[in-house]
C-alpha cells in the first residue's frame, strides 16, 4: 500500500520522524516497506501490509495511528 508522508503527517500530532525515519521504525516494528519514492513535494512509502493487519491498517490514518504508537506520538482527532 503506497502511503503518502503528507497525509501521515495530518494524522498525527507533535513532530512526525523523517520518511527515512518512518520507514526504518515500521520494518522493525510492524511491516515491511518496500520502497520510499520522492513524488514532488512528497514521499510515498510503500508499506506492506500484512492480511492479518488489514482491517486496522489499509489506510493512511491506520498507518498513521501505527507511527504515532510506535513513535511514542499522538493521533490528531478526526471529526467525521
Amino acid at each position: 500500500m503506497k502511503v503518502s508522508y503528507q497525509w501521515i503527517k495530518e494524522y498525527i500530532s507533535g513532530t512526525v520522524p523523517k520518511p527515512e525515519k518512518v520507514a526504518a521504525l515500521l520494518t522493525a516494528h510492524a511491516f515491511e516497506v518496500d520502497g520510499i519514492e520522492k513524488k514532488g513535494s512528497d514521499t510515498i512509502i510503500d508499506v506492506s501490509v500484512l492480511p492479518n493487519r488489514a482491517h486496522d491498517c489499509l489506510s493512511h490514518r491506520g498507518i498513521a495511528r501505527e507511527i504515532a504508537a510506535i513513535a511514542k506520538l499522538k493521533v490528531k482527532s478526526v471529526k467525521v
